[in-house]
């Protein structure tokens, strides 16, 4: 275990624009350098289980192994709080130091050298909010296991399977807030793509959860579904996917 390490600011901006001068370190060699000298970050007192991050997967084939590297990163950090989640100066350290070698592997850099820069920028970096949920190499493995681990119905790593199983559903979920920030709605939407997995996985046609989160949305509009009971919140869902959806099995 050692402290959560955070860049400072001047390191953060000085990595950021010397990326077309690095692209020989990204691609193969390191940031040791940054690593090794406290001048260039300083401690935070939330723990990282280092070790534990040393078990983050590489791709195997078609494998990317995300719902286990997001549980593996969750609880590697599981100190610290959703405030210190979207600060890019952690993220960034790690993407250059502890998880190098898993980014690289999971987000392989293009030759073309300006594709690189771009590249780079955005799995390596995490400038806004939406690099931070979405893009940076480490912290969208956190935010994606924090997200699941307020479903109370299914376990963590059952969750995580049902929501990476299309990338389509996912993105449809994390970026509509009503569906992502209603701890009690995300878990219904959750609970019901985790059944439709193990059954005829009707709910992640494109063209059906499209229709089906339209309809949350509908629903929201009028009934306010954040201040709704869970219970509620189930009955909804069901009379969408009963009468709106008309689908037998999910």
């Amino acid at each position: 275990m050692t402290n959560a390490r955070f860049l400072r600011y001047a390191t953060l901006e000085e990595l950021r624009s010397q990326v077309p001068a690095n692209l020989a370190a990204y691609r193969t060699g390191d940031f040791k350098y940054v690593e090794v000298d406290g001048s260039y970050w300083f401690e935070h007192d939330a723990p990282i289980n280092d070790t534990k991050l040393a078990e983050l997967l590489p791709p195997a084939g078609q494998d990317l192994h995300e719902p286990e590297n997001c549980k593996i990163v969750y609880e590697a950090l599981k100190d610290i709080s959703p405030y210190e989640a979207r600060d890019e100066r952690l993220w960034v350290y790690l993407t250059h130091t502890l998880i190098l070698d898993y980014t690289r592997a999971r987000w392989p850099i293009p030759e073309d050298d300006e594709a690189a820069v771009s590249h780079i920028r955005k799995h390596f970096f995490a400038r806004d909010k939406r690099q931070v949920e979405r893009d940076n190499s480490a912290s969208r493995l956190w935010w994606m296991a924090h997200l699941c681990a307020r479903v109370p119905t299914v376990s963590l790593v059952d969750s995580l399977e049902a929501i990476l199983f299309r990338s389509d559903v996912r993105a449809n979920i994390i970026e509509r807030p009503t569906s992502s920030q209603s701890s009690e709605l995300f878990s219904a939407i959750v609970g019901l793509l985790y059944r439709s997995l193990k059954g005829e996985k009707q709910l992640f046609e494109r063209s059906v959860f499209r229709q089906f989160m339209r309809e949350i949305n509908s629903v929201g509009g009028f009934k306010l579904l954040d201040c709704m009971s869970s219970k509620q919140i189930d009955n909804t869902l069901n009379k969408i996917i009963n009468e709106r959806l008309q689908l037998s099995a999910l």
